[in-house]
């Protein structure tokens, strides 16, 4: 029979030694025991546990080359607008040697300023960083069927100067490049930029994307398609010159200029003469192996509906877009008559008109918006179900005047029916570039190649 230990009156042997105190597993000794510091026991507490979880799941932004590194420390500066160097050094998990080394060769390259100074938190007061919107610039252009614009952006992304020029559209592209080029110059000289304070030129354009030497499909392809607007362009402005399609460059100049992570996934719905979709996923355009990713405007929206000029039947381009909507007014004698235009009236008067009758209250024009916003809604919709989205922007001239009317639209649709709504909430808003978004956002594409290259946008 075994020893029995006596339970009161009498010295209990010692277990252990804990915190410096003996430890003889009386119910009073645990207790204490596990009210005991966690320095003392050696077990972290709960609040360390979460930060030590936190920084694993953070990785370093050390890149494979110091290049990349520098990138990367260049894409925080921007979406937080202005930090320190402490700051960079905690949120990068890299050592502040490595950081002051890194801002000294943006300080002496002129694409970091420091800005001010933060709040003491009882010692010195850090100094801020920021992008330097002063010296170096980029320049968006987009090619629109009715207008091009042409926009001066500082590092930020912010537009600094504009200037609008007429549309591309029956001309062939040699003709359009030319007057884009004297636009451009025209531009420059009278802000007295020099050439070499012009980090690149972006040109944002409908239309797919093409590998070069690759046979086209002559059934649907226009002049602009294959034309090699990039090497034209550049013979005839000595800028080096970037093509991407108009809605990525809408939903990069939205990812570029409002900050927030640089690892965010959106959607840009982009509405000009067609339908577009750009789609960033972790802080660079998702392009698919051609290039061609987010054509949005061919997925179905009515089976056997209209023939869209891609071959097929129903597609939402044929039904939603801006130009679908002026050809159905067209089409329609009511229509035509309450919008006051002939079937030769310009696209884009005939699309202001329609705007401005659904903001008065119309009853036919507001039909066919309702209709249009339909299918966009459901179109939107099944893109935040496939891509488990929180954030759907709106940009291009087509959200131009009836912007609003189309974000409740589709905001009523994600609250209603998007598998996650009861998840987290959905955001739709108007992108920051209203009608010129494509062209800022071209700006924008340059800037995220040559700033931050660690984040590939060049077409394949």
């Amino acid at each position: 029979m075994g020893t029995v230990l006596p339970l009161s009156g009498a010295r209990r042997p010692v277990l252990a030694q804990v915190g410096g105190r003996a430890w003889t597993g009386h119910r009073s000794d645990r207790l204490s025991v596990r009210r005991a510091p966690a320095a003392l026991t050696g077990r972290k507490t709960w609040k360390e546990r979460v930060v030590s979880e936190a920084m694993a799941a953070s990785p370093s932004l050390r890149g494979r080359s110091s290049a990349e590194t520098r990138s990367a420390i260049v894409d925080v500066i921007r979406s937080e607008g202005e930090i320190s160097r402490t700051e960079l050094a905690r949120r990068s998990l890299l050592t502040e040697a490595t950081i002051s080394k890194i801002v000294k060769s943006l300080l002496e390259d002129g694409i970091i300023v420091e800005s001010g100074f933060a709040k003491s938190t009882g010692g010195k007061r850090p100094v801020l960083l920021r992008l330097n919107d002063q010296k170096l610039y980029a320049v968006g252009i987009t090619l629109d069927v009715t207008r091009c614009v042409i926009v001066l952006c500082g590092l930020d992304g912010a537009e600094v100067d504009r200037c609008e020029i007429e549309g591309i559209g029956q001309d062939e592209p040699p003709l359009v490049l030319d007057r884009v080029a004297r636009a451009l110059q025209q531009l420059l000289d009278g802000r007295g930029t020099r050439q070499e304070f012009i980090v690149g030129v972006g040109v944002a354009s409908g239309g797919r994307g093409f590998s070069p030497g690759r046979k086209l499909d002559a059934t649907f392809v226009d002049s602009w398609e294959p034309y090699p607007v990039e090497e034209e362009l550049s013979a005839r402005t000595g800028f080096a010159v970037i093509r991407e399609n108009d809605a990525n460059c809408a939903a990069l100049g939205e990812y570029w200029t409002t900050g927030g992570s640089p690892t965010r996934d959106f959607i840009t719905l982009y509405l000009a003469y067609g339908i577009g979709c750009g789609l960033i996923i972790a802080g660079g355009i998702y392009r698919g192996v051609s290039g061609n990713a987010g054509e949005i405007g061919h997925t179905l929206a009515v089976a056997n509906g209209p023939l869209c000029w891609c071959g097929r039947r129903g597609c939402l381009d044929t039904v939603a877009s801006p130009r679908a909507v002026t050809e159905q007014i067209v089409a329609n004698p009511t229509l035509r008559a309450i919008c006051d235009v002939t079937r030769e009236t310009e696209f884009g008067v005939i699309y202001r008109r329609f705007g401005l009758l659904v903001k008065d209250g119309n009853e036919p024009a507001r039909r066919l918006f309702q209709a249009t916003a339909d299918h966009l809604s459901n179109a939107v919709n099944d893109l935040v179900n496939t891509l488990d989205l929180d954030l759907v922007s709106l940009a291009g001239p087509g959200f131009a005047d009836l912007g609003e009317e189309y974000r409740c639209a589709i905001e009523e649709q994600l609250a209603t029916f998007a598998l996650t709504r009861g998840v987290r909430p959905i955001t739709v808003r108007l992108g920051t570039g209203s009608a010129d978004a494509a062209a800022r956002g071209a700006a924008s594409v340059v800037l995220h190649r040559e700033l931050t290259p660690h984040r590939s946008v060049a077409a394949p």
